[in-house]
């Protein structure tokens, strides 16, 4: 009923419907269990490109001021202080 609505009402997106140019995104959230900071818990955005569905792109979040957020922080300075290099797996 809404993509009916919205393509009724916007001719642009009507026009990005049909031809599928609307990208599939999914969301969650992911509690991890770091042995240096303790719980981590991540909220997660994955943007899937309809033109190439293998081309995926997943951001990992933490809202400002909370604990993961101030964990993340003591693992980035922990990790610069010990000159660490690179992920090679990014999976």
């Amino acid at each position: 009923a809404l993509v009916g609505e919205l393509s009724l009402r916007d001719k642009q997106f009507a026009q990005w419907w049909g031809e599928h140019q609307v990208a599939a995104r999914t969301i969650g959230t992911k509690t991890l269990d770091h042995p240096v900071v303790g719980e981590l818990v991540l909220d997660w955005d994955t943007l899937t490109a309809n033109t190439d569905p293998d081309q995926h792109l997943t951001v990992w979040t933490a809202p400002p001021g909370s604990p993961t957020h101030d964990r993340l922080r003591i693992l980035a300075s922990w990790a610069a202080n010990h000159h660490l290099p690179a992920s090679q797996n990014l999976t």
